[in-house]
């Protein structure tokens, strides 16, 4: 591999936002492109009827600008879903390095920011660009009941960067609910090599019932994957049958290194506090102290692992360059030193707040 390989998954800031156009964007001039990032993970309450929670009401309302406004701020304050993105897009890279067509399965776009800096690594990559990218996203619940719109304008933002590129790219949005996907649901075209990606998104699907998440990985199983990734927050909540006093001090403990670790920058851009806050605690924080009897429990690496390998996956070690851009992006950007990476042998990389793990990201096959 090119020794100079690691450079390529950080992009260049030199390009154009290819995600300034929306207008919702404009209105807090747009995202900065040299950061792949994406809205953090919104959690829906569950009512007390069977109605899928992975499709209408949410805990709070949030209007698009609101959304954006909280995304932004929280972003700008801390580097979790840039991490996030940064890792998943290396072990991506890796995995289709002599891959001619790419194929990559979101499972919970919502802008698709992830993807253009992994768009501008593949036009970039030692071994050539591919001849054919094509990205198939499924909308994440933050989309609402009726995502077509929103899928549409975030297909012509990236067609429009891959464009820019060079790059034969293709956006297929998958509209169907996910409890009625199958396999043949994707279209896998020959010699295509495909990734699957759930970041921060897999846990909403515990929500609506608990085969769905197992039914799901089963799914991208079958489409003979050369590489999953997959990002979840590590907030080690107790067991719903435990004492409230119990999960209080369980998801306090969490968001207070949260908070802790949102301090520095805020003091340093004099950003609203209350917008991150809002965006970052709000519906977790309080469906953590309310968690429902037989939901399981999934925040913590050991259960995933189960889940995982109980679907036929195997861990994949994460390489010294994804940690080392990891390592790069904290020190890029100037995060608190108090910020660290735990790494394991088992392909784990987590993101840190005093030794605590707040996100952690792994690659499978």
């Amino acid at each position: 591999m090119d020794p100079h390989f690691p450079s390529f998954v950080l992009p260049d800031p030199t390009f154009s936002d290819p995600f300034h156009r929306d207008p919702t964007l404009d209105a807090v001039g747009g995202l900065p492109f040299r950061y792949p990032t994406s809205p953090p993970r919104i959690r829906r309450a569950r009512g007390k009827t069977k109605e899928s929670t992975v499709s209408t009401s949410w805990s709070f309302d949030f209007s698009p600008e609101d959304f954006t406004l909280c995304y932004k701020a929280l972003n700008d304050a801390c580097p979790y879903s840039k991490f996030a993105h940064l890792t998943a897009n290396q072990a991506i890279l890796e995995a289709t390095e002599a891959s001619d067509r790419v194929h990559i399965i979101d499972f919970g776009i919502v802008q698709g920011v992830q993807w253009a800096a992994l768009l501008q690594a593949l036009a970039t990559r030692s071994a050539g660009k591919p001849s054919k990218i094509r990205i198939s996203g499924i909308p994440a619940p933050a989309l609402g009941g009726s995502p077509a719109s929103s899928l549409a304008a975030t297909a012509i933002r990236l067609k429009d960067f891959a464009v820019l590129l060079d790059l034969d790219f293709e956006f297929e949005p998958i509209l169907t609910p996910v409890h009625k996907l199958t396999e043949s649901t994707f279209r896998i075209e020959q010699d295509e090599a495909v990734a699957v990606n759930f970041m921060l998104q897999l846990y909403n699907y515990l929500d609506e019932s608990p085969e769905l998440i197992d039914r799901v990985l089963r799914i991208a199983k079958s489409l003979n994957p050369s590489v999953v990734t997959l990002g979840e927050y590590e907030a080690g909540a107790p067991e719903p049958r435990s004492a409230f006093v119990n999960r209080f001090s369980t998801a306090l403990e969490y968001y207070s290194a949260v908070f802790e670790s949102l301090e520095p920058a805020m003091e340093r851009e004099s950003s609203d506090p209350r917008s991150v806050e809002r965006c970052s605690s709000g519906i977790g924080f309080l469906k953590r102290l309310a968690a429902e009897e037989g939901r399981q429990r999934m925040e913590e690496r050991e259960n995933w692992t189960a889940l995982m390998e109980g679907c036929g996956f195997e861990s994949l070690p994460l390489s010294h360059y994804a940690v080392s851009q990891a390592n790069l992006l904290l020190w890029n950007y100037h995060y608190s030193p108090k910020y660290s990476l735990l790494d394991s042998v088992t392909g784990f990389l987590s993101l840190s707040w005093e030794e605590r793990p707040l996100l952690t990201v792994s690659s499978w096959r």
